[in-house]
């Protein structure tokens, strides 16, 4: 009786049907990849496009006949964060490499797209060059821009409302205490010199010499007027020593004894954030000490604040993600204080503590106007 095939052994021993079914998964491939809605690319290892499918056309302009042949690189004139060969490096290396690029359409439209790099293998592990998969994000990116524009404003709009009822706590209320404060010295010098008026009169100028000085603090708090006048260090100085009387924290203060002057901006944001930063000391860390350090040179301005609490749970989501948020309103508020500025932020927490730590490009005041007088 003659041995009986099975048929996997059949077709596997018959290479015209191997070349047909290898060219039938070819085929339904292709049209699996003519479904995906993002542009879908294969390079190889000279750096031409061999394939580029619907998605692609759709998003760039050109036709697969078009592009077939051609360097992505030079056709959609490609800004690579890296050089090609590291790029090349970490495919061999790792399951995929990914990046936002950008790259010019047909149109001659700038975009920007989430580009998704995966190394293309034969059957026996040979690299062959890469498959390239990239999703327009360009509206996104300018939904982002456009919020992180709104959120700069919505932080200037709140430092000058700050600066506002500062002011309108100083020259109104203020002004108003000073005059019962006044009064009382009048009325105190026409009154019977009587032990329980003079007890009572005592009370009232103690109780409105209070809320003066307490007016005063809430105003200066909202926006001290020194630093206008004289300066971030000044202003600082001031502030940690209040800090230091209401909290009962120590806090060392280590700046530049010559400390410039920069543009009001920076120096709103370096004070906003030591405030922030104490406060979440005195909330959160119940540490008895603090540490601020404020460092100057020729390119950055470096700004450390340091604890020696309980320390908090990292990492933080959001303080590498540019879209997700961070818990809490005032390490949200910092972040969008540093990125408006163009600064970086870092924060290290364990046993021993919490550190905050945040660089600015430094531009000094007479450089600030320098430019806009420039630019005029």
């Amino acid at each position: 009786m003659p041995q009986q095939h099975s048929p996997a052994k059949t077709m596997s021993s018959d290479p015209e049907h191997n070349d047909r079914s290898k060219l039938a998964r070819g085929l339904n491939n292709r049209k699996l990849l003519d479904l995906v809605r993002e542009a879908v690319l294969l390079v190889d290892l000279s750096g031409e496009i061999v394939f580029w499918n619907q998605g692609a056309e759709q998003l760039y302009g050109w036709n697969a006949n078009e592009a077939l042949g051609q360097s992505p690189l030079e056709l959609l004139q490609t800004e690579l964060p890296r050089p090609l060969a590291q790029i090349h490096n970490i495919l061999r290396k790792e399951r995929c490499w990914d990046a936002e690029l950008k790259q010019t359409t047909r149109k001659g439209i700038r975009i920007t797209v989430a580009s998704r790099w995966a190394l293309w293998r034969d059957d026996s592990g040979t690299p062959l060059g890469h498959f390239q998969l990239d999703s327009d994000i360009t509206r996104r990116k300018q939904a982002e821009q456009e919020l992180r524009v709104l959120s700069g404003r919505l932080l200037t709009i709140r430092d000058e409302e700050r600066r506002r009822w500062a002011r309108e706590l100083h020259d109104s209320v203020g002004q108003l205490l000073v005059g019962v404060t006044m009064n009382l010295s009048m009325l105190e010098q026409q009154l019977d010199p009587t032990p329980l008026k003079m007890k009572f009169m005592d009370e009232c100028t103690r109780l409105t010499n209070e809320a003066l000085r307490e007016i005063r603090t809430i105003s200066y708090l909202l926006h001290p007027p020194m630093l206008d006048e004289v300066g971030l260090a000044s202003a600082l100085r001031w502030y940690v020593n209040g800090f230091s009387d209401r909290s009962q924290i120590k806090v060392k203060l280590e700046i530049p004894e010559a400390l410039g002057r920069y543009r009001l901006e920076l120096e709103i944001a370096v004070f906003r954030i030591v405030q922030e930063a104490l406060s979440n000391v005195h909330r959160h860390s119940k540490s008895e000490t603090a540490q601020i350090t404020l460092i100057e040179s020729p390119r950055h301005l470096r700004l450390k604040v340091e604890d020696r609490g309980r320390g908090m749970s990292l990492p933080i989501p959001g303080l590498e993600k540019d879209d997700a948020n961070m818990p809490g309103v005032g390490i949200s508020g910092i972040r969008e204080r540093v990125r408006q500025l163009g600064g970086q932020m870092q924060i290290r927490s364990g046993e021993w503590g919490t550190a905050l730590e945040v660089f600015f490009p430094a531009e000094s005041s007479s450089e600030a106007a320098s430019s806009e007088a420039a630019g005029a």
